[in-house]
């Protein structure tokens, strides 16, 4: 499996700004890692998805947390559809959102 450069909310949460600010092709090389594991946009989304996974277990199932994984998946759908505006914005207010959240 893939290390994501998190552990917790506090990090996922800067780690959803490194994704919206860098979406969809913008990605710095990943250094110590193959070329399987460079971001792309697959794995950029595949970390939010992990990252929501933690914060539920953080967390708890809200309904922040459901709310926050549909907007992933909007978001994944306007980029792989080339509207770039549209998938930085749902990210943009994704992260608004999970500022909610307290963390460390």
């Amino acid at each position: 499996m893939t290390q994501f450069p998190f552990n917790d909310l506090h990090s996922f949460k800067d780690f959803v700004t490194f994704v919206y600010m860098r979406s969809p092709d913008r990605y710095p090389v990943r250094e110590g890692v193959g070329p399987d594991e460079q971001w792309t946009l697959d794995l950029a989304f595949e970390g939010l998805r992990h990252g929501l996974s933690l914060t539920a277990k953080e967390k708890g199932e809200l309904p922040l947390v459901a709310t926050c994984r549909a907007m992933v998946e909007e978001a994944y759908a306007h980029y792989r559809e080339g509207r770039m505006r549209d998938g930085f914005l749902k990210l943009e207010e994704m992260e608004k959102l999970l500022r909610k959240l307290p963390s460390q």
